[in-house]
């Protein structure tokens, strides 16, 4: 609940206004151990949030992030649909991880902040190993989870530390405006792709940082974030 409302306040606040009267979570059995998110409503196992036992000073609370990232698909994924084209998963779920990030940036310490990146990091040089197929650079990805989970909140956490958290969300905002409304008027039937997300992202950052949008999307690169 706590991570349910810090990410209401969060993304209705520098993205759009939340679209529904109401948020609920519900438990089920786990025989499934995954979350999801559709429109007001996060089916939750209670293998991933509900048996967890938290140690704040030393175990990530994964209930809290899972349950951020699960909540920012209802503005990517729910508020606005990707094409259904490569690099949907950019828009997706890369920004529901930044997303998510910003909140548990927000409410917990950066110690906390870099242990998620760890672990991420660790999540995606495992998936590079495991992929037999050379690695697709992030803005066209496709089933590739280290890439678009991992890899993508790591790059994205190096874009906000560089040109600013402000900056990003001002552009994701615009993005999803503009998406979503043509003349004041709600449209249902524009699908972005990670080119149209990209050209946001050009817009608000300063012309000597312009080589980021090619170096943490276009190509295939990893950056550290404790080397930053």
């Amino acid at each position: 609940m706590s991570s349910m409302k810090a990410s209401l306040s969060y993304y209705s606040r520098n993205f759009s206004p939340y679209q529904y009267q109401q948020m609920r979570i519900l438990e089920f059995p786990r025989y499934r151990s995954f979350a999801q998110s559709f429109p007001n409503t996060i089916p939750y196992s209670e293998a991933i949030g509900f048996v967890m036992d938290i140690e704040a000073e030393k175990d990530l609370d994964m209930p809290f992030f899972v349950t951020a990232h699960e909540m920012a698909h209802q503005w990517w994924g729910i508020q606005l649909v990707a094409a259904n084209v490569q690099g949907k998963h950019f828009i997706l779920e890369t920004l529901a991880q930044y997303s998510a990030l910003m909140v548990m940036k927000a409410n917990y310490s950066e110690e906390y902040v870099e242990s998620l990146l760890d672990f991420e990091l660790n999540r995606y040089e495992k998936g590079k190993k495991l992929d037999s197929k050379p690695e697709i650079l992030l803005e066209l990805v496709e089933n590739q989870e280290y890439i678009y989970y991992s890899k993508g909140i790591i790059n994205m956490y190096t874009f906000q530390e560089t040109i600013g958290e402000y900056k990003v969300n001002l552009a994701l905002s615009r993005f999803i405006k503009d998406w979503n409304y043509i003349d004041g008027k709600l449209q249902t039937n524009r699908y972005p792709t990670s080119e149209d997300l990209l050209t946001y992202f050009t817009k608000v950052t300063p012309d000597s940082l312009q080589y980021l949008i090619v170096d943490l999307f276009e190509i295939v690169n990893t950056f550290n974030p404790k080397n930053q």
